[in-house]
């Protein structure tokens, strides 16, 4: 059981440190961040030897990574050795559907899509009348997540570009939204996170305002809130989103230069928290949970099951091909999308629905993979309000819209959001910390990680899906080494 202490993270720092110099890490060559959060009132502590979680998700950071490095030549030192001295799987069984904002919401509460309410990234617009708007909102997840319970305990949180934040009831929120991809894109941003922090973190990292441009942070500046809050606040809970690797492997492929680079970059951000916590002084009671919200399946089709709904009359778009009327609508979701009926009592619509999608089912190369009906949505933990769902057949992925062919001209290389049975959709997860039992963690979920880590801060989590991965941490030995500087 390595401690933050043991040589096990002495060694992982030192691989850091040299990691850092190699690269010229901004962080080794900025000076120190300047106090601009205010020091805390003395609060109350979680009574374990875990008095710290971090909590970060690598957006789509398929378990290969880590499990075989060397097929794919990747530099990750961090990852390397979080999976030598942690507990780490071989694939944690993500959510219907695999995507983001349904898996971020799982991680943060240990509940199934289904019942927390966020089941797709995108708000459910039958008349598409939101401008592509997503699930931005907290006050749309209808469970307590964890920042909930350590407010309640008097315990301080922080969340970063954390999906469905807006509104978080958190110490230091900075949420992920976007609307026009504009610079006033960054002042909503802004307006939204706690005050002042931005402009905190900006002063103490030069080159911050760079990294954070109106198509949002990116992963080095979140990491630079984050390592800000580390050393300056000390929060008991922090969340922190990267997305380069998802973007990199939507738009380029898996394992492309740009994917591989994604990577590694990512494993530097990881030592970049792992240095913070040493400088914080809370090395010896701070654990690490990193995990992705889904894995990867590469694409070459794209087809818009919306086409089949305007061709059976089901729906009417008007001269300028937006929705004017209808009786069943879609929710798309990558490699999966819902189905919804505007009346789901009446017979003749379930049957002309249920009919439109099975037959083209039953075609040869039609796309579709699967047609499910509730029970089998309900049994993935899907929305209880759909009436079907669509898998996508193996090497293809669905359009939104209803307007067009139904095969279409595709512009990514790999998508998820598909059944997180498949294999391709498994996600990546890995402990460290100072009670965590080093090993293999069999039959993983991303439900679990909420309770593990409600686990760790005694917080009194019920209700959910999950179950802790480890139990609740021994008592510390009173030999254990404390934290070294590297």
């Amino acid at each position: 059981m390595p401690g933050m202490g043991s040589p096990s993270m002495l060694g992982l720092l030192a691989t850091i440190g040299l990691l850092s110099v190699a690269l010229a890490c901004p962080l080794g060559c900025a000076p120190a961040p300047s106090a601009a959060v205010a020091p805390a009132l003395p609060t109350p502590q979680p009574p374990g030897p875990i008095q710290h979680v971090i909590v970060v998700t690598v957006d789509g950071l398929k378990p290969d990574s880590y499990l075989a490095p060397d097929a794919h030549n990747l530099r990750i030192p961090v990852l390397r050795r979080l999976v030598l001295d942690g507990a780490s799987s071989e694939g944690a069984r993500s959510v219907f559907p695999s995507v983001t904002y349904p898996a971020h919401t799982s991680i943060a509460s240990g509940v199934v899509p289904g019942r927390h309410g966020v089941v797709a990234n995108r708000a459910f617009d039958p008349l598409e009348k939101n401008q592509e708007g997503w699930r931005w909102y907290a006050e749309d997840v209808k469970v307590p997540r964890l920042w909930d319970l350590a407010s309640n305990a008097g315990y301080s949180s922080a969340v970063i570009n954390w999906p469905v934040t807006v509104g978080a009831r958190v110490n230091y929120l900075v949420p992920e939204i976007w609307r026009a991809g504009t610079p006033d894109d960054k002042k909503l941003v802004r307006a939204l996170s706690t005050p002042g922090l931005l402009d905190a973190v900006g002063k103490a990292y030069p080159g911050f305002e760079q990294r954070w441009t109106e198509e949002g942070f990116s992963d080095e500046a979140k990491t630079d809130i984050a390592t800000y809050l580390i050393e300056k606040a000390s929060p008991n809970l922090l969340f922190l989103h990267l997305t380069q690797v998802d973007s990199a492997q939507h738009k380029r492929g898996l394992w492309s230069p740009e994917a591989l680079t994604a990577i590694e970059d990512s494993d530097r951000q990881l030592g970049r928290l792992l240095e913070a916590t040493q400088r914080s002084g809370n090395g010896a009671s701070t654990a690490l949970i990193v995990a992705s919200d889904h894995g990867f399946a590469e694409v070459n089709r794209l087809v818009r099951p919306g086409a089949l709904l305007r061709q059976a009359g089901l729906v009417q778009l008007d001269d300028k091909s937006k929705v004017s009327s209808w009786s069943v609508s879609l929710l798309p979701n990558g490699g999966s999308l819902y189905v919804y009926l505007k009346d789901p009592q009446d017979p003749t619509l379930q049957a002309a629905a249920l009919k439109v999608f099975s037959d083209k089912a039953r075609e040869p190369n039609s796309g579709i993979g699967r047609v499910l009906e509730h029970v089998e949505i309900s049994a993935l933990g899907g929305d209880p309000e759909a009436f079907l769902a669509l898998d996508a057949a193996p090497n293809t992925t669905f359009a939104a819209g209803y307007s067009g062919d139904y095969d279409t001209p595709i512009s990514v290389k790999a998508m998820h959001g598909y059944d997180p049975e498949r294999p391709e959709m498994r996600a990546s997860l890995l402990l460290f910390g100072p009670t965590v039992t080093k090993g293999k963690l069999t039959d993983a979920r991303l439900v679990d990680i909420a309770p593990t880590a409600a686990a760790w801060l005694q917080l009194p989590l019920a209700g959910t899906d999950g179950k802790p991965l480890q139990g609740q941490p021994p008592a510390p030995a009173a030999s254990a080494a404390p934290l070294a500087s590297h």
